[in-house]
């Protein structure tokens, strides 16, 4: 176990803040953490192996498509805390062995962002890659990033097929005993006491609903994230090995992000050929291929046009006002011409970038879109503020929000519009009424 100075010194950059100021669900004000206090408390209980999970302080909800539920469990700063020092005491042993094409491994300091940066060098990407730092929007750069690198590859002309797909309820099935076995492979006899505390931590930090059994399956889809998604990245890393090769084999290619993944193949036949052997792979670490999820492109302009790839290209220099409107344009003229694509994913990036400097008969179409419930109520209280931002009268926003309280299932949508109502400075807004349809859809046992 590392000093206390050493283990204070983990948690002097942004983290803390992050955990104690930037959670969607707010402490009281006589509960909120102090930030030394409860390090030292921490440090000492570890040491002592005093150290206990405690039972996360909420449950939001999310809307993950369809109406159905995702749940985050929102752990304590003390929860928060001792499960980033275990991931920042192994990360330099479990950044290894990447596969070229694979997204997704990095933390602070971590040497997998380093090789996915060095193997930029030899490409030359239709826009300039943003550099990311731990920080709310780091995921979003992250997968920007890989949206670049699918546009790259799919520019071989031997590449005429292309397969998209994901694992079903992939954090949820992860094994936790195959992790553990894997983990213990790449470090030494020095991490074992952080290996234990964080088996120790993974397997029982959810007793509210699990009594006192052990968890045997699952990491949590935290509200963090960061720690989680690092496991989940190295748990896939021989899987990862195993299609590379079987790519190579077909003269293929393989690319994933987190749990997304894409083959790019010569024929049909080659891609679900490699699509068959990867779920036969995935099944040996206890996961599944989502078959409701595998989306086939029969040429290079369907899987560009998916991905919008020209649009996010427009849209890709906030200064260039002429080509971001044409990316608006071509957005509304895909939207109305029944085009697949990411569409949701495109208006955000409009929001992010278009709205003040849309021209005018844009930006009431934008306005009209924006206004869908369907699209509002998924979205974090950093667009919504975007969106307001930019409103001569907030007050038809508003409305629609208001409206959403009563009907809405998701807390994550009440504690995002609390948040957003609060950092706007909206006076006379509906709070008792968000707190008491919180209250309604909070998470219990029966």
């Amino acid at each position: 176990m590392i000093n206390k100075t050493e283990f204070l010194n983990l948690f002097a950059g942004s983290f803390w803040k992050k955990i104690s100021n930037e959670t969607l669900v707010p402490y009281s004000a006589d509960k909120k953490p102090e930030q030394l206090a409860t390090l030292e408390k921490l440090h000492d209980d570890i040491t002592h192996r005093h150290y206990y999970p405690g039972l996360p302080r909420e449950y939001l909800v999310y809307d993950k498509h369809n109406c159905v539920s995702r749940i985050v469990p929102v752990f304590d700063s003390r929860e928060n805390c001792a499960y980033y020092f275990c991931i920042r005491q192994l990360e330099q042993d479990i950044a290894v062995n990447r596969v070229d094409g694979t997204f997704g491994g990095w933390s602070l300091g971590n040497p997998i962002r380093a090789m996915e940066e060095e193997e930029l060098e030899g490409l030359t990407p239709p826009s300039p890659i943003p550099q990311s730092s731990y920080n709310p929007f780091k995921w979003s750069q992250n997968w920007k990033e890989f949206q670049k690198r699918a546009w790259l590859y799919s520019q071989n002309p031997d590449y005429c097929f292309f397969l998209e797909f994901d694992i079903a309820n992939f954090y949820d099935t992860i094994n936790l005993s195959l992790l553990e076995d894997k983990i213990r492979l790449v470090t030494n006899s020095k991490d074992a006491f952080v290996i234990d505390l964080l088996f120790h931590f993974l397997r029982n930090w959810n007793r509210r609903f699990e009594r006192y059994s052990q968890k045997s399956v699952g990491i949590p889809q935290d509200e963090i994230g960061d720690c989680s998604r690092i496991l989940a990245n190295f748990y896939l890393q021989g899987y990862d090995a195993f299609m590379k090769s079987e790519c190579d084999k077909y003269g293929a290619c393989y690319l994933r992000y987190a749990d997304d993944q894409i083959i790019m193949a010569q024929s049909e036949e080659i891609a679900y050929e490699i699509l068959f052997e990867a779920s036969k792979e995935l099944f040996k670490i206890n996961l599944n291929i989502n078959s409701s999820k595998v989306k086939p492109f029969f040429s290079r302009n369907e899987f560009h046009m998916y991905w919008a790839f020209e649009i996010f290209e427009l849209l890709d220099d906030p200064k260039d006002v002429d080509k971001v409107n044409q990316g608006i344009e071509l957005y509304f003229e895909w939207l109305d011409g029944g085009v697949r694509f990411k569409h949701d994913s495109a208006l955000r990036r409009i929001v992010t970038v278009g709205l003040s400097i849309a021209k005018p008969h844009l930006k009431h179409k934008l306005m009209s879109a924006l206004y869908e419930p369907k699209f509002l109520i998924t979205q974090n209280y950093w667009l919504l503020n975007k969106v307001a931002q930019h409103l001569s009268d907030s007050t038809d926003l508003f409305s629609i929000l208001d409206e959403q309280i009563p009907k809405v299932r998701f807390s994550s949508f009440h504690y995002n519009l609390l948040k957003f109502y609060k950092r706007y400075g909206r006076t006379g807004f509906p709070e008792t009424e968000i707190i008491q349809r919180i209250d309604e859809l909070t998470l219990r046992l029966r």
